[in-house]
């Protein structure tokens, strides 16, 4: 059984490794796992052609599951789920880029949190990425995205290093259709937070793998960039966002032989006006808001003032270098959007951060 601190008890704790042609990893890793008394070890294998099964073969208190004509590597993580029976489950890679001797710390840190989840996160204090340049882009990207397009505010939500309850993992294995591979991790949860689940997050140091090849390829890139697009808030922001085009226009017609000004101002105000409770109601229904009503929908005018100057900044910038006046006002209209988005997804439907440990001292 693993040591903690005498002051946790006594808990069961088990660890999932999902692979694929990581030999050379396996080898230093297992034992590096068996020296810290785990209670089980599960490696879940997607057919490896490299020697990896007569290499696990070496530690019959290892629980090898091999999974024939299946690929990815969330799926994978909820197999090793449906297997365990232990208190707490880490997951982590093979690669030695999720250090092991941060388990124990995760594992505290979740009884001492009472979180469902634990995310090892390299973005919150004391975190730290130290991938290659063109991976840290992306999970930077990625992660942006996941904040202002899902209500989970887990800054890292992409780390595939975790710590889950009983409860949580078990709920995990009997979900249907969870994102198999690299989008999994945000599909994973968004499912548990929108259940109701505890998520909280602990500093890691991420390491660069230093054997084998990364199997993150170019289609989980695109696929997490569609689920985030059709599962979160974007989609919905911009169906709300041309319904208010058509509620303006709509006004200014019934408004025609008023003053021109004045009809405007006030399909102007309408439109926002049912934006707000559109986004309210359907677009970020989700979130346990951070400000009450009054002041979200006075903040929700007052920064529909700022997107209309970027609108006109980008036309008017674009028109002068030469762009036809159609396009550079399209342009203005796409700038002004991520504008809207981000200030109304941060700062008017924000949430409250999920409690995260930041320091040792804490």
């Amino acid at each position: 059984m693993i040591t903690l601190d005498p002051g946790y008890g006594r808990f069961n704790i088990g660890v999932v490794i999902p692979t694929y042609n990581e030999y050379h990893n396996l080898v230093t890793l297992l034992p590096t796992l068996m020296n810290l008394d785990l209670d089980n070890v599960y490696v879940v294998d997607d057919d490896s052609q490299d020697g990896t099964c007569d290499l696990v073969s070496r530690f019959p208190e290892v629980k090898f599951v091999i999974r024939k004509n299946q690929r990815g590597l969330v799926s994978a993580e909820i197999e090793g789920m449906r297997h365990a029976e232990n208190d707490f489950l880490v997951v982590m890679d093979a690669d030695f880029s999720h250090d092991p001797s941060t388990i124990v710390h995760m594992v505290e840190y979740a009884i001492r949190s009472r979180a469902d989840v634990v995310v090892g996160s390299r973005y919150i204090e004391n975190g730290n990425n130290g991938d290659r340049f063109s991976r840290k882009v992306i999970s930077t990207v990625a992660n942006k995205l996941v904040n202002l397009s899902f209500h989970p505010a887990v800054k890292d939500a992409t780390s595939g290093f975790r710590v889950y309850s009983k409860r949580a993992y078990k709920f995990l294995s009997e979900e249907e259709k969870i994102k198999p591979g690299y989008t999994g991790q945000v599909d994973i949860l968004e499912r548990l937070i929108t259940a109701g689940f505890v998520c909280s997050e602990y500093p890691i140091a991420f390491i660069s793998r230093k054997t084998g090849r990364s199997k993150l390829k170019f289609r989980d890139i695109i696929d997490f960039f569609a689920f985030v697009a059709l599962r979160g808030n974007l989609l919905k922001y911009a169906i709300v966002g041309t319904t208010g085009i058509l509620v303006n226009e709509l006004v200014l017609y019934l408004l025609h032989g008023f003053h021109p000004i004045l009809a405007d101002l006030v399909a102007i105000e309408i439109s926002i006006t049912t934006n707000f409770f559109l986004n309210d109601l359907w677009t970020f229904k989700n979130r346990k808001k951070r400000f009450g009503f009054v002041k979200r929908i006075a903040l929700h005018n007052i920064f529909s003032i700022l997107p209309g100057a970027v609108n006109f900044i980008f036309y008017f910038s674009l028109y002068l270098k030469g762009f036809e006046y159609l396009d550079a006002n399209l342009l203005g209209i796409a700038a002004a959007y991520v504008v809207r988005y981000i200030l109304s997804s941060s700062i008017v439907w924000g949430e409250n951060k999920h409690k995260a440990r930041y320091s040792e001292n804490e």
